[in-house]
């Protein structure tokens, strides 16, 4: 009887354990992926890394998932998984070979290939390293070459160290993730942040997202709209659905008018609604500072300086607006804990952008925008100044425009004939001061009567606007200047800061 017993027990235990290999649950769509509890039992971070995984692979017509990196060479700090603790099924049997795989350790030192909405996850989105892929791999000899062939893919994580189980991944967060999701996923492509692409996607996948919270996730996710759209389809959807929605979007409150600036606080009743205004004194708004200046590619760059960071508990952002006038900003970020700092935005630089520093409003989830107006610097104005054509009536003047290097030349009213005194005459691009006569940018250069009349300035008494816009990218250094002749200048622009 005894030794019967035992032989029942180990009869248990074996059903056990082959129950738990395929127990696995399997994710065949997004909709599936809406069913998990992100941000709870399961990382946020581990939507980031999925979503790069199934961007990365090569995915053909017969749904077959090729690998396009090695991870028998740490690739993206993937390595070997031998499936130890028979977590997922055993490795098939016979002349093909199988391996596990495993990648999303980004303390591993070949993490840094990841793309950096992986590595350096916005706020919300950290996994506290927890999470990972894997992959199986099969390997067939065509040829000379192996070819190497995916066939299961899971999203699992660490148990927590309270768990006390070392570096096991933990069986009830271990998810198959099928092909067909894999392309659901590849949709949300980083390639795409148009509305029109937003718009279709949020129809393809019933989204319930109005246009202006489609406007929302452009301006905060820039670049990353689309994989913005599929976080907030997967989790923000899901905890706000049974919620009312107001995606109304809030206006400004009050403008910088006054050389002090006001902080909402509650009063302490019930009723929420009801708000007192303090004044925080003069000298503390003039230490802010907030700039537009020129970044990378003729992009425009935010800069904020001495903002009280400290005296807002809900956080404070930096917003971009195409001028002093504007109501919808373009695109805004969270300054975190940093009093000063910069922020490489995707707009293009053009004359009027503004900065606003905002109180930070939450929506839900991980998810903000813009709150009351706190502070705006002033709008960005072309930094050279117009300079005189020597001997002429007449002046040049740098300025941006769509992010590129363009030309204005102000001819005054009475010199009627300019067009024939400079028929020969040409205004070059230069990437630098240093540059010789002839040395400008390959084919960044126009004759001065093939400038257009300005369809914007108007308000010039005494001179008619020409302008030119090249396909430069403005950057810092670059100068225009006037070529009477042949290489005999007349006039050159300051460099452009």
């Amino acid at each position: 009887m005894e030794y019967s017993g035992r032989k029942g027990n180990l009869f248990v235990a074996l059903l056990l354990l082959l129950s738990s290999t395929s127990a696995v649950q399997v994710l065949n769509s997004i909709n599936d992926l809406k069913k998990l509890n992100f941000g709870l039992s399961v990382p946020t971070h581990s939507l980031l890394l999925l979503h790069w995984f199934a961007n990365e692979v090569d995915i053909d017509n017969n749904n077959v998932i090729r690998l396009t990196f090695n991870p028998d060479n740490g690739d993206y700090g993937s390595h070997h998984y031998g499936n130890y603790e028979r977590m997922l099924d055993p490795l098939p049997p016979g002349n093909i070979r199988y391996r596990y795989f495993t990648v999303g350790n980004l303390n591993h030192e070949s993490s840094s290939e990841l793309p950096s909405y992986v590595v350096h996850p916005r706020v919300g989105y950290e996994g506290r390293n927890r999470d990972r892929i894997i992959f199986r791999v099969r390997e067939q000899n065509v040829g000379r070459q192996a070819r190497h062939i995916i066939d299961r893919v899971y999203i699992t994580q660490h148990f927590e160290t309270s768990d006390n189980q070392g570096t096991r991944y933990d069986p009830a967060n271990t998810q198959q993730v099928t092909t067909s999701l894999l392309r659901q996923i590849r949709e949300f492509s980083v390639e795409q942040n148009d509305l029109t692409t937003l718009t279709n996607l949020r129809d393809r996948f019933r989204s319930n997202a109005d246009y202006s919270q489609l406007r929302e996730i452009r301006n905060m996710w820039s670049d990353l709209a689309c994989l913005g759209l599929l976080l907030f389809i997967v989790i923000q959807e899901k905890y706000s659905f049974h919620q009312p929605q107001n995606n109304k979007r809030q206006p400004s409150v009050r403008r910088n008018t006054q050389p002090d600036h006001v902080v909402r606080i509650p009063e302490s009743r019930p009723k929420r609604s009801s708000e007192v205004s303090i004044r925080i004194p003069q000298h503390h708004s003039d230490d802010i500072t907030l700039q537009v200046v020129t970044g990378s590619g003729g992009k425009a760059r935010i800069m904020w300086r001495n903002v009280p960071v400290s005296d807002y508990k809900r956080g404070l952002m930096v917003a971009l607006y195409s001028s002093n006038e504007q109501e919808e900003a373009l695109i805004y970020k969270s300054t975190g804990n940093a009093k000063s700092g910069t922020y490489d935005t995707s707009v293009l630089l053009n004359e009027g952008l503004q900065v606003r520093l905002h109180e930070v409003t939450k929506l839900c989830c991980f998810w903000s925008r813009p709150g009351e107006e706190i502070h705006r610097g002033p709008e960005f104005k072309n930094p050279t100044a117009a300079v005189s054509i020597r001997g002429y009536k007449a002046s040049l003047q740098l300025f941006a425009k769509g992010g590129k290097a363009c030309a204005r030349l102000y001819v005054n009213n009475s010199f009627t004939d300019w067009t024939s005194k400079f028929k020969d005459s040409w205004v070059g691009f230069y990437s630098s001061a240093n540059k010789t006569t002839m040395d400008y940018d390959w084919w960044k250069w126009q004759w001065a009567r093939k400038f257009e009349l300005s369809t914007e300035l108007h308000d010039s008494r005494d001179s008619v606007v020409f302008e030119y816009h090249s396909n430069m990218t403005i950057t810092p250094g670059v100068q225009a200047r006037f070529i009477l002749r042949d290489d005999e200048e007349l006039a050159r622009t300051p460099c452009w800061k």
